[in-house]
């Protein structure tokens, strides 16, 4: 008790000294001596204060001046804040833009499953007719290395065309053999691809609905 008369004693001396009601700051220095006046000085600048006003109320707080070391990790904060500010802004954007463009896109679930199959089907056909084009031309290669070897025994010489023409098949039988691989992979990449454009367009149109 004594103690706050005390301090209501010093703010009533310090606004009547100062001949007029107004600001008063309150800060702590280094030593932990605290200090009341109507005007903080330049030095003081740095130590954490607060203003009150002829009540006694604090109206403002203003922080101690940071240290080098502090200003830093400050900035570093803020730069980091603001980097996943801008990721989310731009997050916000792609997803904004996806939606718009997967409810454009179909009218319907069973309109991405229709699409999906005919997809998965047209790429089955392809890996078929080449798995038959495959199989004709290892067939046809082999003929050639036996007819080869045929007039290699009976001392005949292989032609140059002979050569470049079973060297033409091992080029399409690699080709087909990349082909197949390639379409392959297409299976599982397509099926991946629609099976996430359900999802999103469930996510997307469930949320239109629950908006209207």
């Amino acid at each position: 008790m004594k103690k706050l008369l005390s301090v209501t004693l010093i703010l009533m001396l310090l606004l009547v000294g100062s001949g007029h009601a107004g600001k008063l700051y309150k800060w702590v220095d280094e030593n932990g001596k605290v200090h009341y006046s109507d005007k903080v000085p330049p030095e003081h600048n740095k130590y954490a204060r607060e203003e009150m006003n002829d009540q006694g109320v604090v109206t403002e707080a203003t922080e101690r001046e940071l240290t080098p070391e502090e200003k830093k990790a400050r900035a570093a904060e803020l730069k980091k804040a603001r980097e996943l500010a801008e990721q989310e802004r731009l997050e916000a954007i792609r997803i904004e833009k996806e939606r718009k463009a997967i409810l454009m896109s179909y009218n319907s679930e069973d309109q991405i499953l229709r699409l999906k199959q005919e997809r998965l089907d047209s790429l089955h056909r392809n890996i078929e007719m080449a798995e038959d084009n495959l199989v004709i031309q290892q067939k046809n290669l082999e003929d050639l290395l036996k007819r080869a070897a045929d007039r290699e025994r009976n001392g005949q010489t292989v032609s140059k065309a002979f050569l470049d023409q079973m060297e033409k098949l091992k080029g399409q039988i690699d080709y087909q053999k990349t082909f197949i691989t390639n379409k392959k992979a297409e299976l599982v990449t397509t099926e991946a691809k629609y099976d996430g454009e359900i999802e999103k367009f469930r996510k997307y149109a469930g949320e239109d609905a629950a908006k209207n």
